[in-house]
């Protein structure tokens, strides 16, 4: 059945954002709790506000997002990567250190900013040189080499789980865009030598493997947190304990606000509301690759494919980790763990999306004489 309106498809999207975002922020709530005790501030709604604050903000960016032509935003691929190096090298210097990394200025990380950055570079890149994509030298390696610029900025912070993830985002879109396979492999498989010699030469990469491997041994360090998650998930069971009810959050799960907050929520909410969360975020991920499929806009579809594969990854690399089928990665789950730039940068990708559909189903089709890039003529 031929879809003829972005109604469905957009307001889909937009109930699954808001529901992700606003069970977010009553489970920072419930997650914060016990941080707020340990200092002089009594305001229990201090983190929930704050995430609330943020909403607001990224609820605004949506809408706005969406409302405009995403084909805008093609000529201003360029200028934003050039912005967004600017801000990596600022946050080497200038950046607030916690936790023996610099990643923030201000309360925001540029390197959110990178993976909408790398989308539109990309996107812009390839729907423009589509015919070149079969030569690795004229069609890959200079976007490549470019992108490489701020990955290797934000390795220096150091942040080795938003190299990973931004880098298969890159070859989502590569896939998408036409590149070849004999062109993928081979640099998925140099891309895959270097995570494995980079564990090997970063202590703390390897002692994460072996924390995976063997999170008993490592209780007093990378293991604990692992450790904890699964107790809240045995804990809570199929339909958990109650919302405010669970143990872990009381200073037994560290970080239980941000990048282990799905594990509060298999001990407070249980299996079956976690598993309806997945089901959320794949829903989500497989409106966006549709609206990519259905966009005759070599920019729009890439942006879409980009969109889709940064909420989908992030969603699903998060969720291996707290669930402890992968090593420890400092990826965040979107729209639900605590955090500013990350949330809104998250929700303009849901913006773009929105954009892409309704122009894509509610527009007639483009001849094949009218495409030039990613642009329509007027």
């Amino acid at each position: 059945m031929k879809i003829r309106s972005h109604s469905l498809i957009n307001g889909t999207l937009l109930a699954l954002t808001l529901a992700l975002v606003l069970l977010g922020v009553v489970m920072v709530l419930s997650s914060s709790q016990f941080l707020l005790t340990k200092g002089t501030d009594n305001n229990v709604y201090q983190y929930m506000g704050r995430q609330l604050m943020r909403f607001s903000i990224g609820l605004a960016c949506l809408f706005f997002f969406a409302g405009l032509d995403y084909n805008r935003w093609e000529k201003w691929a360029r200028p934003m990567m050039i912005l967004n190096i600017v801000l990596l090298v600022l946050v080497l210097f200038i950046g607030r250190e916690i936790k023996g990394s610099r990643r923030w200025i201000m309360g925001f990380q540029p390197s959110d900013m990178t993976k909408l950055a790398v989308i539109f570079y990309l996107s812009s890149v390839w729907a423009e040189r589509r015919e070149q994509l079969g030569s690795f030298f004229k069609g890959v390696l200079f976007p490549a080499l470019f992108v490489s610029i701020p990955l290797a900025l934000i390795l220096k912070q150091p942040d080795h789980g938003t190299v990973f993830f931004i880098g298969v985002v890159c070859f989502a879109i590569w896939f998408a865009a036409g590149g070849r396979l004999t062109h993928l492999l081979p640099v998925a498989a140099v891309f895959i030598a270097a995570v494995v010699i980079g564990i090997y030469t970063k202590p703390v990469l390897w002692e994460r493997i072996n924390a995976f491997m063997h999170p008993e041994l490592y209780m007093d360090s990378k293991g604990y947190q692992i450790v904890q998650a699964k107790i809240g998930f045995a804990h809570g069971g199929v339909w958990g304990v109650g919302l405010g009810e669970g143990v872990q959050q009381l200073g037994f799960t560290p970080e239980s606000h941000t990048d282990m907050i799905f594990s509060i929520m298999g001990e407070e909410l249980g299996f079956m509301n976690c598993a309806a969360v997945v089901i959320a975020y794949m829903l989500m991920v497989l409106l966006g690759y549709w609206v990519a499929l259905r966009c005759e806009n070599p920019f729009g579809s890439l942006v879409a494919v980009g969109c889709s594969t940064a909420i989908g990854f992030q969603a699903a690399l998060n969720i291996a980790v707290v669930t402890g089928s992968i090593p420890t990665t400092g990826i965040s789950l979107p729209f639900i763990s605590y955090g500013g730039s990350a949330l809104i940068i998250n929700m303009i990708m849901v913006g773009l999306l929105i954009s892409v559909a309704r122009e894509t189903f509610d527009a007639p089709p483009i001849a094949p004489e009218s495409r030039r890039g990613g642009r329509r003529r007027a």
